[in-house]
């Protein structure tokens, strides 16, 4: 079967930006903030400085460290029909994360800001949309004390979808008793490294700077078996280059050096290569949409190939305030854009403002645009049976093929919305005129009445509440 692809980086380019970034991390270094990623940066043969926090490493490391990477990576979920390979053959979609404050109210679409309840119903309504393949932990418990809420979305996440989960840690505490609760829930620490049901997004900030409690979660996971996805979120002007080579050397120079350090806590851990790298608006500052992001995308997913590494990017998400005709067409822009690259994983689903809210409209409709994306971007097959000469040959001149087996056998291959209105103008005005927006937030309700995950063992979820009271009783103290 041909599949439209996209490929632009030629292999003298990609190896430019990569010896380029080895001079960079060779020469300039990068910050981390911890003296136990530094000691193992340390004993790997890296040079460091403890008093400027500073490491530099050297080629053959970064060797070592993509040498000890897995290639493939299965991300496994509670209900073993939605575990995933990510194995460069097929690309996956998961909804946007990073603990967004904002949502768009359920019945008044009014935005504020979001509660535990809402992210537990985003998950259900996630763990229902079939191209939303894992559930990145979404929205932030606003009215859950901030230093449970991390612990308390993962758990709400959890319990409400049976598909693989997605998450962030922001200490290695927190990281240990993330590791806990996944482990409740599949028998235990070994079974968990055996069937990873978490992958943990862990940002370098750029540039080149590794916090301490990001990189000391890193560590844990690795450690665990975990997943580590190493997405840097770079502002071209701001925060990396002005041109997309140079952002593409900072986002390659930090993706490597936590692969080096994932490796060297734990030789074989597994790492996704990653970013979400954007253009930033010169009138305000901030990151914004554009053709730029989709070709830091495509050029990224080119670089992960290079070294052989499964890729999670940035690439549906969308500027607009609202569920409106700027969301719909750059969110169909992006994933159209983005999708042929390859990717293992796009992220950003029902996504707004980028990233600063979510729509669960939004969601139900960004389902549909990745559905007829993936119509296009498998293309077809050219053989004897999809030629049909027989059956042309059968219908002959002024028949038609309604009526034919061979129809009736391929017609789903060809792709039918199920949002999109497709009927005359009558007969739209005459089943009540609906936007796209109310079919969308019909559907939402639809889901939300009928669509019930199954739940999570009662023995195992006494099990994860003991380990949230231990978590509580310990973090709150601390606080």
């Amino acid at each position: 079967m041909s599949k439209p692809k996209i490929s632009f980086l030629s292999r003298d380019e990609i190896e430019a930006i990569h010896n380029a970034s080895l001079e960079v991390l060779q020469n300039t270094g990068i910050k981390v903030m911890s003296k136990e990623a530094l000691d193992i940066l340390r004993e790997a043969g890296a040079k460091v400085d403890y008093g400027k926090n500073l490491a530099t490493i050297p080629g053959n490391l970064i060797e070592e460290a993509v040498k000890r990477a897995p290639q493939t990576i299965k991300y496994y979920a509670r209900n073993t029909k939605y575990d995933v390979l990510l194995d460069k053959k097929e690309t996956h979609f998961i909804t946007d994360g990073i603990d967004i404050p904002f949502i768009r109210d359920w019945e008044t679409g009014e935005r504020r800001n979001s509660t535990n309840e809402d992210l537990a119903r985003w998950t259900r309504l996630s763990d229902y949309l079939d191209n939303v393949h894992f559930v990145w932990v979404t929205l932030s418990a606003g009215d859950v004390p901030p230093e449970m809420q991390s612990l308390t979305q993962l758990v709400t996440t959890l319990s409400n979808t049976e598909k693989h989960v997605e998450y962030e840690a922001h200490s290695a505490r927190e990281a240990q008793y993330m590791i806990e609760i996944a482990a409740a829930i599949v028998g235990g620490k070994e079974e968990l490294r055996k069937r990873p049901i978490i992958s943990a997004v862990q940002s370098p900030v750029s540039p080149l700077i590794f916090e301490q409690g990001t990189i000391e979660a890193s560590i844990e996971f690795a450690r665990a078996g975990i997943p580590v996805v190493y997405m840097d979120m770079p502002l071209v002007m701001e925060t990396c280059p002005a041109t997309l080579a140079g952002t593409l050397v900072v986002v390659n120079a930090e993706n490597l050096a936590g692969l080096v350090i994932s490796e060297f806590s734990s030789s074989g851990a597994p790492v996704v290569y990653s970013t979400c790298a954007s253009i930033a608006d010169p009138s305000s500052g901030a990151a914004i949409e554009s053709s730029g992001n989709s070709l830091l995308t495509l050029a990224c997913t080119q670089i992960a190939h290079y070294y052989g590494l499964p890729c999670e990017m940035g690439g549906c998400g969308s500027m607009s305030k609202m569920v409106d005709v700027q969301a719909g067409y750059e969110t169909a822009m992006s994933v159209n854009q983005n999708l042929p690259s390859g990717a293992d994983i796009i992220c950003g689903l029902g996504d707004l403002e980028f990233a600063l809210c979510v729509s669960p409209e939004k969601l139900v409709i960004d389902n549909e645009i990745v559905s007829e994306a993936f119509n296009f971007s498998r293309g077809f097959r050219v053989n004897d049976d999809t030629l049909a000469v027989d059956v042309i040959d059968k219908v002959g001149p002024g028949g038609h093929f309604l009526g034919e087996r061979h129809t009736l056998k391929h017609f789903k291959e060809l792709g039918h919305p199920q949002l999109s209105d497709m009927k005359t103008f009558a007969s739209w005005k005459k089943r009540g005129s609906k936007s796209m927006y109310a079919i969308a937030k019909e559907k939402v309700r639809e889901i939300l009445a009928t669509h019930r995950p199954e739940p999570i063992p009662e023995a195992v979820e006494k099990e994860i509440s003991q380990i949230y009271k231990r978590a509580e009783a310990e973090l709150l103290r601390k606080s």
